[in-house]
């Protein structure tokens, strides 16, 4: 007796192979996952342009977590919609609106870049693929021949900055003062101003009274000498036969 193996709805089918494509995380895994999804001729249209397979291939990795200078991605599936074809569950349109959400590996004020992606993407599904296997395998439906032959896409994507809640950034240790102000190490004399101050002219320093050193001419520690007769100045002008206190000077 031959088991037969129900196989996963269309748009089941398209949302996880979809996802599992955005998610891979090395570009090998992106690779199997891309030739387990779309066919060897496939028609591609994304945002109104007309794609090769390798370009649509390059797209979605750039989507993807694979992508450089990516570190991991997630997929959401907003919604989906299918329609059969004549096959049943092997042929028809999907419809998949999906968000996918992948982390830099590269940090930017601490905190990792994320690069948001928004698609509304419609797929056409065949079974393209042969079995591999004999047919007189007792075991029936365990090869999925399904693949995707048509892509109509619209996409748009934008880059988000994380921003680091401030709950999380430790506080700093207060500032305490002492009530002195400290101006730094001393600089030695070659450091110093014009005047002896390390920003620029320091203070007049007077000398305490004691040590007031003063020239021997002011202390009197020796004789003044004065031009002239008098002992402050020159004397006065003396005219013959003129009387100048108790001396009289006659001419000769």
């Amino acid at each position: 007796m031959s088991t037969a193996i129900v196989l996963p709805t269309l748009s089941a089918w398209a949302a996880s192979h979809l996802s599992a494509l955005l998610q891979s995380k090395t570009q090998a895994d992106f690779d199997r996952a891309f030739e387990a999804t779309f066919a060897q001729k496939l028609d591609v249209v994304v945002n109104a342009k007309r794609l090769t397979r390798d370009e649509f291939k390059k797209s979605l990795v750039e989507q993807s977590g694979a992508a450089p200078g990516e570190a991991d991605a997630s997929v959401q599936i907003e919604g989906q919609t299918e329609v059969l074809g004549n096959q049943g569950q092997l042929s028809g349109l999907v419809g998949l609106f999906y968000s996918a959400l992948a982390d830099s590996k590269y940090l930017v004020l601490g905190a990792p870049v994320e690069n948001r992606t928004n698609s509304s993407i419609n797929l056409t599904i065949e079974p393209t693929e042969k079995n591999p296997q004999p047919p007189t395998l007792h075991i029936r439906g365990y090869f999925d021949p399904r693949r995707v032959t048509a892509v109509n896409q619209i996409v748009s994507e934008s880059a988000l900055h994380a921003k680091i809640p401030t709950s999380s950034i430790p506080p700093q240790a207060k500032a305490t003062s002492s009530g002195k102000v400290e101006l730094g190490p001393e600089l030695g004399l070659q450091g110093l101003g014009a005047f002896g101050g390390v920003f620029g002219p320091g203070p007049v320093r007077f000398q305490p009274p004691g040590a007031v050193h003063l020239p021997p001419t002011e202390t009197g520690a020796t004789p003044e000498t004065l031009p002239g007769d008098g002992a402050f100045g020159p004397g006065p002008v003396i005219i013959p036969g003129e009387t100048v206190g108790d001396d009289v000077h006659r001419s000769a």
